[in-house]
This record gives C-alpha cells, sequence and structure tokens, in this order.
C-alpha cells in the first residue's frame, strides 16, 4: 500500500510541474504580455521599453518553464524512488553471458 501511496504521490508532483509549467511559462510570460503589446499598439501608446520588457519575458519564459517542469520531475523521482541501477552487478551478468555463450 506504502508504494501505491508513493506512486500516486510522484505523478501528483508530475502533473503540478506540467501544469504550473504551462501555466506560469506560456500564459503569464507569453500570452500575457502579447496580450498586452496589442493593447497598447491598438491604444497607441506602444513604446520601445514596453517591446523590450515583453521580449525579455518571453525569451526567459522556457527556461522558467522548464525550471517549474524540472522541480515536479524531481518530486516525482523522490516519491517514486527511482535509484541508479547496480553498473558493476550488471556488467558481471553480461561477463558471465559472454564467457558461457562461447
Amino acid at each position: 500500500m506504502k508504494k501505491n501511496v508513493k506512486a500516486v504521490l510522484g505523478l501528483i508532483c508530475y502533473g503540478l510541474g506540467i501544469v504550473f509549467a504551462l501555466y506560469v511559462g506560456l500564459w503569464h510570460m507569453i500570452c500575457r504580455p502579447v496580450a498586452g503589446l496589442y493593447a497598447a499598439f491598438m491604444a497607441g501608446e506602444l513604446t520601445f521599453a514596453m517591446i523590450a520588457a515583453c521580449g525579455v519575458k518571453i525569451l526567459f519564459s522556457t527556461t522558467l518553464a522548464g525550471l517549474i517542469w524540472c522541480i515536479g520531475y524531481i518530486g516525482y523521482n523522490y516519491f517514486k524512488g527511482t535509484e541508479d541501477p547496480d553498473w558493476e552487478a550488471l556488467e558481471e551478468q553480461r561477463r558471465y553471458r559472454d564467457t558461457t555463450s562461447t
């Protein structure tokens, strides 16, 4: 039962990471600034400073979205309990198979 709860918590962390990455990275840092630029342009109040600020937000949007997604993925791996494989044991198994097959 404990393993199932950890798996569910891991999936929740991963899902929240994806949702928040899309919300912050896509909505707050791309869609809202572009809509603001459009509104300023239609009102005739568009300035270079507004364009530059929106450009910086758009450039950093993927980095921030990736960071948020990574935090969710780290939470997923924490709860799931993934570990690196025992590379030495796997190499020994491969050597054993190679020597017995010839």
